[in-house]
């Protein structure tokens, strides 16, 4: 895993959400508007297309997206 020494912005290509099972009543876990996001760090990863996932924060939540999904507005990718 590599943690950027600066956080970089992105913009995030699709809404995205994420609900518990329906033993729990289906609550939101987490919901990222599509926008611009702050990118951690990122990581190799299988489950995700092209191997790499990024790290991402929205003010509220913390979670990890494909690298595709991300367009940076910094030049790092």
């Amino acid at each position: 895993m590599q943690l950027y020494d600066k956080p970089m912005i992105a913009y995030l290509h699709n809404d995205l959400a994420a609900f518990e099972s329906e033993e729990n009543d289906k609550h939101l876990i987490y919901f990222f508007e599509k926008g611009y996001v702050t990118v951690l760090g990122e990581f190799d990863s299988d489950k995700y297309a092209g191997g790499k996932a990024c790290i991402i924060f929205n003010q509220d939540e913390v979670i990890s997206v494909g690298k595709g999904m991300l367009r940076f507005v910094d030049d790092k990718s």
